[in-house]
């Protein structure tokens, strides 16, 4: 009653201005009824219940995605809505979900607006991933009986601890919960100690991980070994999903294994339209390089180094790789999906910049399966360090191996936990 009371108060008197801050500057404008409540007529579900998922951002939106997969094999009469913190979240929503699933802005979480949303959207079932804990939301939907539950749930050490200095409101915000699913034994840990009920708390795995590898996967590994002309005794280095300013610092790397013989490189760059200038800047440098879309086409390899050229090959990619080095981490880009790689028995090594998959490098590390690199000039040394104790980097693939497996079935876990709070 406190939080809601001082929530109402600060909200309400300070409306007048965000108004007026709103129609002068035009920022915040799309979307705002939505972020108060006021959505569109939602489609009548026929038979089935509709599940409200919320996810803070694009991240949480790929986790959200795996999950209605799952849940829709579960009970397919199902319905869904998805909300998310951001306008950027919200339309890569309506991308990757199709026209089947609204997707909306999360309503703020204020007295008034919260249970005006709730009535709008009906739900038979609130999910929220990850992070997303809005005291007020939980609240009134639990109040109308509405199963509320809180999936790949995780807490960094620095938000545990800013969070206990307010344990008396987190205690019963998580009390609000009829089941928790969480990570690991870690986030466990720190959820317990804010006050979660343990009988509701599970461990069951990162939706994000978990990952199949093809039906044959000895198939796809021969097969790109074909088109790249890979011989025996060839080692292959991947470097997936870079970004601008990451491959010419990668560059020494490349040229150093192009000399010396007997390497193949793959650079996948993150986004295609940097196709152009990553060709211009190996023409500029004379690496001499091959399309991955020419190969594939029937080309013959002439080059120690291949641009991966076209969309959707990266992860198996990862099958034919000796080393893997995760882009968008030597630049402050935040990195890129460790467990992809992994998957398939590769240790990975990334730079400083993983802040969007720390949980990923948490469990690598633990492991021993990945490898953190502040430059890279210690990638390379890192790479040639592991060339002289092979049985060493042999153990170390297969512990990211052994890491990414222990996360498959999260989302079947997660969406049976779901299934199970529904009800008949």
């Amino acid at each position: 009653m406190l939080y809601r009371l001082i929530i109402g108060l600060i909200f309400y008197c300070l409306l007048p201005l965000l108004l007026l801050f709103v129609l002068i500057t035009g920022r915040h404008r799309q979307g705002l009824g939505e972020r108060f409540g006021l959505y569109p007529a939602l489609p009548v579900e026929k038979r089935g219940k509709r599940i409200w998922l919320h996810a803070a951002s694009v991240g949480e939106v790929q986790a959200a995605r795996v999950l209605i997969a799952e849940l829709r094999a579960l009970r397919p009469d199902t319905g869904f809505v998805v909300t998310t913190m951001t306008l950027h979240g919200r339309n890569v929503a309506a991308r990757q979900l199709g026209p089947d699933i609204p997707c909306l802005l999360a309503p703020l979480d204020v007295p008034g607006i919260v249970e005006r949303a709730v009535t709008r959207i009906g739900p038979d079932a609130y999910v929220c991933l990850e992070t997303e804990l809005w005291p007020l939301l939980l609240r009134t939907t639990a109040a109308r009986g509405i199963p509320t539950v809180h999936l790949n749930g995780r807490l960094s050490a620095g938000a545990a601890a800013g969070y206990r200095r307010w344990r008396w409101l987190f205690r019963r915000v998580l009390a609000n919960f009829a089941a928790m699913a969480v990570i690991s034994e870690v986030d466990r840990d720190r959820y317990l100690a804010l006050g979660a009920i343990a009988s509701r708390l599970q461990v069951l795995g990162n939706v994000k991980y978990d990952l199949q590898l093809p039906e044959q996967p000895d198939r796809v590994r021969q097969e790109l070994r074909r088109v790249l002309g890979i011989e025996a005794g060839t080692r292959v280095l991947v470097a997936g999903s870079t970004h601008g300013g990451e491959v010419e610092l990668l560059l020494p790397l490349v040229q150093h294994l192009a000399d010396d013989g007997g390497w193949l490189v793959v650079v996948a760059p993150r986004h295609l339209e940097r196709l152009a200038a990553l060709e211009a800047l190996f023409d500029r440098r004379g690496i001499e390089f091959d399309r991955f879309t020419a190969l594939r086409g029937g080309s013959k390899r002439r080059h120690p180094v291949v641009i991966l050229d076209s969309l959707g090959e990266l992860f198996a990619m990862y099958a034919v790789a000796t080393y893997v080095f995760c882009g968008g981490s030597l630049v402050p880009r935040h990195g890129h999906n460790l467990m992809e790689a992994a998957i398939w028995d590769k240790a990975v090594f990334y730079g400083p910049s993983m802040d969007d998959f720390r949980d990923a490098v948490r469990l690598l590390e633990a492991a021993g399966g990945g490898f953190r690199v502040g430059s890279a000039a210690e990638l390379t040394d890192r790479i040639l360090d592991f060339e002289q104790d092979p049985e060493a980097y042999r153990i170390a693939c297969r512990n990211a191996g052994v890491a990414a497996r222990a996360q498959l079935g999260a989302a079947r876990r997660q969406a049976r936990l779901v299934v199970d709070c529904l009800g008949g």
